[in-house]
């Protein structure tokens, strides 16, 4: 995956929509549900706590906080805050904002109101991995040692993502530390223990073979759809996730480009509707998952998360004359990020 611009500040999903309870002809004029057995959410959700913005008051104690940096923080409550954080993000997406047809207008003039769901979920994204760049190559005073400390410690907070199931966190923590502006630093990963970059390497090589049983996943057959059907019963998670929505904006994208909308003679192609509903029903049922965590926001992380000044693409690609000879320009494209580079292109 190549670097990640830093994002604007998270944009907003919209206004609230009216209370369910609130009469009027718009119940009236819901659209029927599905022929799936989850029902897809089709308006935006009532706000939650918000865990995806800086407190609009933010006291004086907290701005001293905001000058800690990221080895103040242990490194399961940095996994633990960026997984609500991306938890209560996930659980606002809508199904239908994923679908290609829709997520690929967005950067079109007059287009930029769509999908604002998943615009969110993306920016958190973008806003953790430019944390973790910026960590490692805010402060040009640091030394190897120093930048080693910190690429250790997010080492860490990965392999807590990782306990807790929070692979979007995840996800951007591996990508930024894979990106060509951190992986160049040579004297700094001479520095890394030997422990930390077995764990990595195993991390990395999860994530990958995460993402591709993803795109080989068994569907499961008609015969037991229609038989949960008839029993009234659906498929439940039993454990904790957030998963990384990159993948499936990718599996979306996968089937609008090598599936026809319509078929000779007009017809629609229910072939690529019944692919493209099971793709959401996943989203949905991850969306139930999402919601299992119990963990409060911890407000001395969260001001100091949002107050860091990150680095611009600019910046991290061309460093300062104070920086030290091992920040050069590779000659050579890194393998690993190949895989990483196909992919993240879909949502940039």
């Amino acid at each position: 995956m190549e670097p990640v611009s830093p994002p604007s500040a998270p944009g907003g999903l919209g206004p609230a929509p009216a209370s369910p309870s609130t009469p009027g002809p718009a119940l009236q004029q819901e659209p029927p549900a599905p022929p799936a057995l989850i029902r897809m959410p089709t308006a935006e959700p009532a706000p939650c706590p918000a865990v995806d913005h800086p407190p609009a008051g933010t006291t004086k104690h907290l701005i001293k906080e905001e000058k800690r940096n990221i080895l103040s923080f242990p490194p399961r409550l940095v996994a633990e805050q960026l997984t609500v954080m991306d938890a209560e993000l996930f659980k606002r997406v809508l199904p239908h904002q994923c679908l290609d047809f829709v997520w690929s207008q967005r950067d079109k003039p007059g287009k930029e109101h769509l999908a604002p769901t998943v615009r969110a979920t993306i920016t958190q994204f973008n806003h953790v991995a430019t944390c973790v760049i910026t960590t490692c190559l805010g402060d040009p005073s640091m030394r190897a040692r120093d930048r080693a400390k910190v690429v250790e410690h997010w080492i860490k907070v990965a392999k807590e993502c990782r306990a807790l199931r929070s692979f979007s966190a995840l996800h951007a923590i591996l990508s930024a530390l894979q990106s060509v502006s951190v992986h160049r630093l040579k004297k700094t990963w001479g520095k890394v223990s030997r422990r930390s970059s077995a764990t990595l390497n195993t991390l990395c090589k999860e994530d990958n073979s995460r993402a591709s049983a993803q795109l080989s996943e068994k569907r499961p057959s008609r015969f037991a759809t229609l038989l949960r059907t008839l029993r009234g019963t659906r498929k439940r998670p039993h454990k904790k996730c957030v998963p990384f929505l990159g993948k499936f904006l990718t599996d979306l994208k996968m089937l609008d480009t090598t599936l026809e909308d319509y078929l000779e003679g007009n017809q629609i192609n229910l072939e690529k509707k019944e692919k493209e509903q099971k793709v959401m029903e996943k989203i949905v049922l991850l969306q139930e998952a999402a919601n299992m965590y119990e963990i409060e926001p911890e407000e001395k992380f969260g001001a100091w998360f949002w107050a860091l000044e990150r680095l611009s693409e600019k910046e991290s690609w061309s460093p300062g004359p104070s920086w030290p000879a091992e920040h050069s320009r590779p000659r050579t494209a890194l393998k690993d990020l190949k895989f990483i580079l196909r992919r993240k292109k879909v949502i940039e």
